[in-house]
């Protein structure tokens, strides 16, 4: 029983407070239960735990998402230089691209030039650049580098490939001009050189080759040139000259009948007149002349085999 009553004791006991007032003598009392202390107590030690808990794994979790959004922004930056790198080779490889093109259609417009088929192929150029060389110039450890030497060396070999051009254009006129075309059928009757004239019987220089055949027999031009004469004159008879260029000069005489006249352009091969026996002349034949800057030569030493 008397533990009983101590029991109802102790819940029964309190805490009293006095205030006193400085400007006052009026004492103010108040008291309140000793567990209140106690659970306030507790109160603020589990706050203050609770606070520092929650506190350490939020700053923990703010490490971790600061620490994740470096690593996104360096991610984003990688992807960024890798895109604009992608871009810059996408640039380089399709100029390179392009100027290989145009280095391949120059490189096909030389073999069109001198006749050249796919199944017999001569070398051109002696380096010209392929697109391996272009694959393999992308793997290098300073692609700038390598872009920068590959479009120097395209460059350089179209600059090439145009002079080339240039040089095969006036190779192929100056062939194309060249009197070495046959200029008829028939048989040699008199060569270039000293001969006993067939009129005076005497010892002469013969300036051209006699080619003899019958009349009317096509005569062509032995390259191709501008007409300066057709006409007559007195012992070659009806008469063609052809001025080819180069120093290179043809005549053809004794025609019964001139086909071109001054000033047309005729191309080796084509018909210019027909075999007579015009002028000084004993049968129908061509007396045909090459001329080097107006000396004559031996025309054999030019006309094809």
């Amino acid at each position: 029983m008397k533990e009983y009553y101590h029991l109802i004791n102790t819940h029964k006991k309190r805490l009293s407070f006095l205030i006193i007032p400085s400007t006052t003598n009026k004492i103010l009392k108040f008291s309140i239960p000793y567990w209140i202390p106690a659970i306030a107590s507790l109160l603020v030690i589990l706050t203050l735990s609770c606070t520092y808990i929650f506190s350490y794994m939020f700053f923990d979790t703010a490490a971790d998402l600061a620490l994740a959004e470096l690593q996104i922004n360096k991610l984003e930056l990688e992807n960024e230089v890798q895109y604009e790198e992608i871009a810059f080779l996408n640039n380089r490889t399709r100029e390179i691209n392009t100027k290989l093109q145009n280095l391949n259609l120059l490189q096909d417009k030389v073999k069109n030039m001198v006749g050249l088929d796919e199944n017999n192929k001569k070398e051109l150029v002696s380096c010209l650049v392929t697109r391996s060389d272009v694959r393999s110039s992308l793997f290098g450890s300073n692609y700038q580098d390598d872009f920068d030497s590959l479009n120097s060396l395209i460059e350089s070999q179209t600059i090439s490939m145009q002079q080339l051009i240039v040089d095969v254009e006036e190779q192929l006129k100056y062939l194309d001009a060249r009197p070495d075309f046959f200029p008829t059928k028939g048989r040699l009757s008199s060569p270039f050189g000293y001969r006993i004239s067939p009129f005076s019987r005497r010892r002469e220089f013969h300036h051209g080759i006699d080619i003899a055949n019958s009349t009317n027999t096509p005569i062509y031009a032995a390259g191709s040139g501008i007409v300066t004469f057709s006409g007559y004159q007195s012992s070659y008879g009806r008469v063609i000259i052809i001025s080819h260029g180069f120093g290179y000069t043809s005549v053809y005489a004794h025609n019964r009948s001139n086909l071109v006249a001054v000033g047309d352009h005729v191309k080796k091969g084509d018909m210019i007149a027909k075999m007579g026996s015009t002028g000084r002349s004993t049968g129908p034949h061509l007396h045909f002349e090459i001329r080097i800057n107006g000396d004559t030569v031996d025309p054999k030493t030019i006309l094809a085999e």
